[in-house]
């Protein structure tokens, strides 16, 4: 994904070691990875209303289960938000 000016591959030390320094360079307090920005970009397809089964696919993942965990791990503010908007019955 990353690659010098050359056109050569990034070690991943090199890229990790990057993202930490520019996240705390952007006063960003969570732990920046290069993982994250795979989770970043699942989350946002998420919000956009990309289906499930797309994201899973484009992710790699063999199950939806997988995709669904990682997203409620990163979005789990979507699960908040959902409840507080139901209208819950007295019965």
């Amino acid at each position: 994904m990353f690659c010098t000016l050359q056109g050569n591959p990034l070690l991943s030390s090199y890229c990790r070691s990057l993202l930490t320094r520019l996240g705390k360079k952007a006063g960003i307090e969570k732990r920046v990875h290069p993982h994250g920005l795979r989770h970043t970009g699942a989350a946002e397809l998420r919000a956009e209303g990309v289906d499930i089964g797309i994201i899973s696919r484009q992710l790699g993942h063999s199950s939806i289960a997988t995709t669904s965990r990682c997203l409620d791990h990163v979005m789990p503010g979507q699960v908040v938000g959902a409840m507080r908007k139901r209208e819950w019955s007295a019965e």
